[in-house]
């Protein structure tokens, strides 16, 4: 009787282990059937390359960082011959070391906004882009079932 119960137990845990078993790799197959999904690779950087809107706003950037550059030149060679012109003169002269040293602290500021400037223009023309491709990108993806 005790060989019995020692059969008996080993059997249920033998079934126990294969239900478990069978349950854990076949539960997987029986949701991928129902829910099958497919992906999709977008690859963002070509599609952004590639559209027209975007030559556009290079240019357009292009052409703002030109303009912006020759400011810039332009007020520091302003300022290289205002120091130049300082040092020939030969005497220290406190107050035209302070005008000088304001010239060039507009310059840097000056320089700065411009790099503001041209940052919060990029993101103007790019938002737009971003946001036409990722509406293409759901459209496609919806009309192909792709989630």
């Amino acid at each position: 009787m005790s060989d019995f119960k020692g059969i008996k137990k080993a059997v249920s845990g033998f079934l126990f282990m294969s239900l478990t078993l069978g349950m854990t790799f076949s539960a997987p197959q029986a949701f991928a059937a129902d829910n099958a999904q497919k992906i999709g690779v977008v690859d963002y950087g070509k599609i952004f390359q590639m559209m027209p809107e975007t030559k556009a706003a290079d240019q357009t950037l292009q052409t703002m960082k030109n303009q912006s550059g020759a400011e810039l030149a332009k007020q520091q060679s302003a300022l290289q011959s205002a120091i130049q012109a300082y040092q020939k003169g030969g005497k220290p002269n406190a107050v035209k070391e302070k005008e000088l040293r304001t010239q060039q602290e507009n310059l840097q500021k000056s320089a700065m906004e411009k790099q503001r400037l041209l940052a919060q223009k990029e993101q103007a023309l790019i938002t737009p882009i971003r946001q036409k491709i990722d509406a293409t990108v759901a459209a496609v993806a919806k009309k192909t079932v792709i989630a």
